[in-house]
């Protein structure tokens, strides 16, 4: 075994011993609550206190293995910053208030807007970072009562181009595979996704596919990543190239008869167009176009076509850069044209970001309906209206993403913003912009810690409950559902968020609609409306998911298994009213269907001003805005700033060496970070962390946050922003630390 392979198979501490402060009197079944792999864990409780957290061996996701966000994530729960009490601005500042308080200035806010300006009035801005239930209930007050059209949830951010290219694909949202497929891929292609930090069990599995059964991997990225530096072969592509090298990936496969001719016939339409579009992209334009080789290119098109089962794991170098829905729709072309879908170890996969965001898809907590129902779909429309007892007109038909929200409050139409879970004070593009239009508005936030960034604007901050304080259930990446329960009460007065939820409705006067007395009620209606649809869980209880390690939809009976991959027949959801599509030629009767796209240039490149590329993304010591691991000592000494990666090139030219200050400008705004310099990132590129913020205490010194850098320009299907594109300047700082 080579000394990389080695190092990359050990790395990154996972671990199926507990971390544990103390010896836990109890344990309590659960799930992870960060990234979307699911793994399982049992909670630790000692005197009514979480004290530890372990890996659940039998759990097949992870078998024990935890990562180190993992290991610690008990300590997220009793920090002394934990929010407990509603906050509510009296002049200039936050101050306490009780929830009868709370519930009245904010419900008495939200009617009096509705009858001046109606729904349209009111937005409601979400998360990833709940439960089932808590979308579903969500969902219900926002579309079924409020029926605002303002309705949306930090998945845009990460996952909306997916859903799109899966619905454009195969008629409905939903990773086709399994996890079970990287065992017996022979080839795993990894696009635009960096596992080995941001899925770390995932990784390990990838890694033992490789050493077991002699799977090959391409890589597809722009950065010189860990999963970059072990891949048989890496395509370091230019930032937002991915169409021209799918395409000619196409391309290859047609030319060399590397397709499946039966089962384009039998399960495909659009073939022709999709030939006669990948003509214009021969290897030797891709690479113009690209700067991957073209024999680079022709290799992994034969790798591709001649393995005997390949997934394709993408992630945000997809859903977050150029033509994001397109270039879902152009790896999906990959394995149809190949017939590698359906199939063992063979599935175009996407990864997730966050631990319950298929469950906010699932459930009609983004722009769709519950069941993967589509609200311009009259049929669809009337099922849930009847089965939630409203009037189907109360229903948004359309619904407008979080950059929308803020133009609408720009244009001083939209009134009262309904912040829960999420951080766009740190984490949605161009923050000048957005600040400024946070502190317009009538701002409800409603969160776990005090203070955090967003709450700055706050107008009302409801204190909620999180992971380990409530009982939920989450879906995975491979979508299957599992339970979490609660091991400990929340802090002060701080409430369950389905519990605020049900009192909004109450107050709004529908409390008939939120009358549940538990959180397993809640899934039990969500589970009947999801009866007969492509994501069925009717067979789904709490019971059978602790007892059998979750369960994969669809799983439409009590006595059904889940299951492990979509469309084995080759028959896809693709029918009128079967689809999640709606409108003219979305009737495929059954087919998945090719899309044949063009590449269109980024919206801004390098230019003499601002002459490099710059790129965002994670970090593997924290998640998403630090709302949670900055709070745990062990992951925040690991990270405690900001910081860009430079190319050692780059930072001769500049005379700038490791850990000067560097500043980052673009047409937007500008930060000043560290450097770090390494070969990760290519001549001319810079990659800058989206994690850290600089309005907490502590941190208001600091300039460091990425997307005061980034462009306000969003993928024209999926409405998704930009975050992996930008030009900017480097120069050397000069802030203190």
């Amino acid at each position: 075994m080579s000394s990389i392979l080695k190092q990359a198979i050990e790395s990154f501490f996972t671990s199926d011993s507990p971390a544990a402060a103390e010896t836990p009197d109890e344990w309590v079944y659960s799930t992870c609550g960060y990234c979307s792999v699911g793994c399982g864990l049992y909670i630790g409780t000692k005197d009514g206190r979480a004290v530890a957290v372990k890996g659940n061996k039998e759990y097949p996701v992870n078998q024990g293995r935890l990562c180190i966000k993992g290991l610690y994530e008990w300590k997220v729960l009793h920090h002394p910053e934990r929010a407990a009490v509603p906050l509510i601005r009296r002049e200039s500042d936050l101050a306490p208030g009780t929830w009868e308080q709370a519930f009245g200035l904010m419900t008495g806010k939200i009617k009096e807007n509705l009858r001046a300006y109606g729904p349209e009035s009111i937005g409601i801005y979400h998360t990833g970072q709940l439960l089932l239930e808590e979308y579903y209930a969500l969902g219900k007050l926002g579309k079924g009562v409020l029926g605002t059209p303002n309705f949306d949830a930090n998945t845009r951010l990460c996952m909306a181009s997916t859903v799109e290219g899966y619905i454009r694909s195969f008629g409905a949202d939903g990773p086709p595979g399994c996890y079970d497929d990287l065992d017996q891929a022979k080839l795993i292609f990894i696009f635009g996704s960096n596992p080995a930090e941001m899925h770390p069990q995932l990784w390990q599995r990838i890694m033992r596919s490789r050493e077991q059964n002699a799977a090959k991997i391409i890589v597809a990225d722009p950065r010189l990543t860990l999963a970059a530096q072990v891949a048989d072969l890496h395509l370091r592509l230019r930032p937002g190239t991915n169409v021209p090298l799918l395409n000619s990936m196409a391309y290859v496969l047609m030319e060399e008869g590397l397709t499946d001719p039966a089962y384009i016939a039998a399960h495909v339409s659009g073939y022709e167009e999709l030939r006669a579009l990948v003509q214009h992209y021969p290897p030797e334009r891709a690479e113009a176009l690209t700067g991957v080789k073209a024999e680079m290119i022709v290799e992994a098109a034969r790798m591709f076509g001649r393995a005997s089962a390949a997934t394709t794991f993408f992630c945000q170098g997809v859903n977050q850069s150029m033509s994001a829905t397109d270039s879902v729709t152009l790896i999906n072309n990959l394995h149809l044209i190949t017939g590698k879908i359906g199939k063992p170890g063979s599935a175009p996969f996407s990864l997730t970001g966050q631990a319950t965001a298929m469950s906010t898809r699932e459930v009609g907590a983004g722009r769709y309906l519950p069941g993967f129902r589509n609200p311009q779909n009259p049929a669809h429309r009337r099922e849930v209206a009847d089965f939630w007892g409203v009037k189907e007109n109360r229903l948004p038909y359309k619904t407008t993403d979080i950059m929308q929200i803020l133009k609408l409050i720009e244009e001083d139409k939209l009134k009262v913003l309904w912040v829960i879970g999420t951080n766009p004070a740190v984490s949605l593009p161009d923050q000048g912009y957005v600040r400024a239009l946070l502190d317009k508005v009538f701002l409800i936030v409603q969160d776990v810690y005090y203070p955090m960034e967003t709450a700055k604007y706050a107008d009302i901050f409801l204190p909620a409950a999180q992971w380990g304080e409530k009982t939920g259930t989450y879906t995975n990446s491979e979508r299957r559902v599992n339970v979490g329960y609660k091991a400990v009460e929340p802090p002060g007065e701080a409430k369950a968020d389905l519990d605020i939820f049900k009192e909004v409705g109450k107050r709004l006067g529908a409390g008939r609609m939120f009358s549940w007395s538990s959180s397993e009620e809640v899934f039990a209606e969500w589970a009947a409306l999801s009866r007969g649809r492509p994501n069925d869980m009717s067979g789904m209880t709490y019971k059978r998911m602790e007892q059998e390690g979750g369960l994969q939809w669809p799983c439409p009976e009590l006595g059904h298994q889940g299951t492990a991959r979509l469309y084995s027949e080759g028959n896809f959801p693709t029918w009128e009213g079967e689809s999640q599509a709606y409108g003219p030629n979305n009737n495929d009767e059954g087919r998945a269907r090719l899309w044949a796209v063009d590449y269109s240039a980024p919206p801004e490149v390098p230019d003499a001003e601002y002459p490099f590329w710059l790129n965002t993304g994670r970090i593997i010591e924290h998640y998403h805005t630090r709302t949670k691991t900055k709070r745990v000592p062990e992951l925040s000494a690991l990270a405690k700033q900001g910081f860009a990666v430079l190319n050692p090139e780059d930072a001769a030219r500049l005379s700038l060496a490791e850990g000067d200050r560097v500043k980052i400008t673009t047409r937007r705004g500008w930060i000043e970070v560290k450097a770090v310099i390494n070969n990760s990132v290519a001549p001319g590129q810079v990659f800058v962390p989206f994690h850290f913020g600089d309005l907490d205490p502590g941190e208001e010194h600091l300039h460091q946050a990425a997307n005061h850098l980034t462009l306000n320009w969003v993928d024209p299907i999926s409405q998704q922003p930009i975050s992996k594109i930008a030009a900017c300047r480097i120069e050397k700082g000069s802030l203190k630390n």
